[in-house]
């Protein structure tokens, strides 16, 4: 402690400082030896030795500021400290023990902090899909990680280039100790590591919730509320379908397109379904008289002999073909137990997956018109939307887990704090997104959390818009978040 920074204390708290120290035990010990020979001798002057003796000591410390000085606390461990002052934190009472063991919580500044980090993180060996673990549980480290890069500065306040410390002001907060694994580039090399374009927020012309979308080539599709019907032009979002294919503003849930972009089909409340293409809106409503809400769309095939697939909230599954402007429709079935089925997707003609609310996925290698069980056991969490890209499957969860299925495993990863509500594969990149602006990204066989400039709910996310190589995601309030290529 400094002269200035007990001044700007008081004397009494320094004292109740300087109580704890081994000089005030020493000058208490020699007030009672000299009293008690003042007492035993009848020599008065021996008293006020003993007063001087216990009193100057700590107003001499205080007035010149070598109370920095005053060994630690009597009894204290000091861990094998070398410089005179000892182990204990004055201010919060830590020992260098409690924080070598972890029982005083961390330290800033200590050099024990640096050591406990620098040992290998067993929660970051988490974060990649692993098909012989079950652990997920450790994506808020790497996300804590990849803001602290994004906030860190170069260098600390209180240290300068050569180690020493150097005064800090009072408005700055001390900065901890940096961790020297997590800046360094890839490859080995000096050069700081390219910085991802980050997510923003762009303007479009509803306030409406937006609850999926999808990429094609020539750009991207969102619908939601209201029958919103939003498509991503060159100069931004404009709107394309306003009231949905009936005109009665029932809600969308689902959107998906043609493998060439040519033909695109949105789904929603009260059976409504449409197809836009070519700027044209055609309303295919209530097919095979089923009004219930579709709670998904999935789409495969060229434009013009393209092969739809409708999924509901009763657990139905109602496939078609489209050809020349009209429709054949198969047969309502119920692939799985008869729960909600929250989401369908198709790799291609043949190969796609759908998921329930119960736990259960469902895949099939003939189009759909055979559904085998493939998952997932013990899940206890309820799906929410299921995606595949060659032969890997993921599906997200409520409870912000993400499902990985490799062809005989399921592997779980807890990838987020939040409900997520949607999922997108493109290759071995993918997004998913969730709750309070949340998305987490597929890098190197892990999900990791990204910032976003929002926190409204989102409900679609897409991986690389075919047109512009943008990723986007879509949630309440028209809100639309975009990213842009790297």
């Amino acid at each position: 402690m400094t002269a200035s920074e007990g001044e700007r204390r008081g004397f009494f708290a320094y004292y109740r400082e300087y109580a704890k120290s081994g000089l005030h035990a020493a000058s208490a010990a020699a007030l009672t030896a000299l009293i008690g020979i003042a007492s035993f001798t009848g020599i008065r002057w021996f008293v006020l030795v003993a007063i001087a003796v216990y009193v100057l000591p700590p107003v001499f410390l205080y007035s010149t500021g070598e109370g920095e000085r005053v060994p630690s606390v009597v009894g204290e461990d000091t861990g094998g400290s070398d410089d005179g002052r000892g182990s204990g934190d004055g201010e919060n009472g830590r020992t260098t023990h409690e924080t070598e063991t972890g029982t005083g919580g961390d330290a800033v500044g200590n050099d024990t902090v640096t050591d406990r980090r620098a040992e290998p993180d067993e929660h970051d060996a988490g974060t990649q899909f692993d098909a012989g673990s079950d652990d997920g549980d450790s994506t808020a480290g790497t996300r804590d990680r990849s803001r602290d890069r994004d906030s860190e500065p170069t260098t600390t306040a209180a240290e300068s280039e050569d180690g020493s410390e150097t005064p800090e002001t009072d408005d700055e907060p001390e900065a901890g100790p940096e961790d020297e694994n997590e800046d360094e580039p890839a490859d080995g090399g000096g050069a700081d590591p390219e910085v991802e374009p980050g997510w923003e927020t762009v303007d479009t012309p509803t306030e409406e919730s937006l609850l999926d979308v999808v990429a094609t080539p020539d750009g991207a599709y969102a619908v939601g509320e209201n029958g919103i019907v939003l498509t991503r032009e060159d100069d931004g979002w404009a709107a394309a379908v306003e009231g949905g294919p009936t005109a009665n503003g029932n809600p969308l849930r689902g959107v998906d397109a043609t493998a060439d972009g040519g033909g695109v089909w949105f789904a929603g409340d009260s059976g409504v379904l449409g197809r836009y293409a070519e700027g044209k809106l055609t309303d295919h409503s209530a097919p095979e008289d089923q009004t219930s809400t579709w709670t998904d769309v999935a789409v495969t095939g060229r434009a013009g002999d393209e092969r739809v697939h409708l999924v509901n909230g009763s657990g139905e599954l109602l496939r078609g073909r489209y050809d020349d402007g009209r429709v054949s429709w198969g047969e309502v079935e119920k692939p799985g137990s008869g729960s909600s089925i929250s989401s369908v997707s198709f790799v291609d003609d043949d190969r796609g997956y759908l998921c329930d609310t119960s736990q259960g996925v469902y895949g099939t290698t003939d189009g759909g018109e055979n559904y085998e069980r493939v998952g997932i056991d013990d899940a206890n969490t309820a799906f929410t939307g299921v995606d595949a890209a060659g032969s890997t499957v993921a599906v997200a969860c409520d409870d912000g887990a993400v499902f990985r299925y490799d062809g005989s495993v399921w592997t779980r990863l807890h990838a987020a704090e939040t409900t997520l509500s949607a999922i997108d594969l493109a290759g071995e990149s993918g997004l998913a997104a969730g709750d309070a602006g949340t998305v987490v990204e597929l890098v190197n066989g892990g999900w990791e959390g990204i910032e976003t400039p929002v926190d409204a709910d989102l409900a679609g996310a897409v991986a690389k818009d075919g047109s512009s190589g943008f990723d986007i995601a879509v949630g309440t309030g028209g809100t639309v978040i975009e990213r842009g290529a790297n």
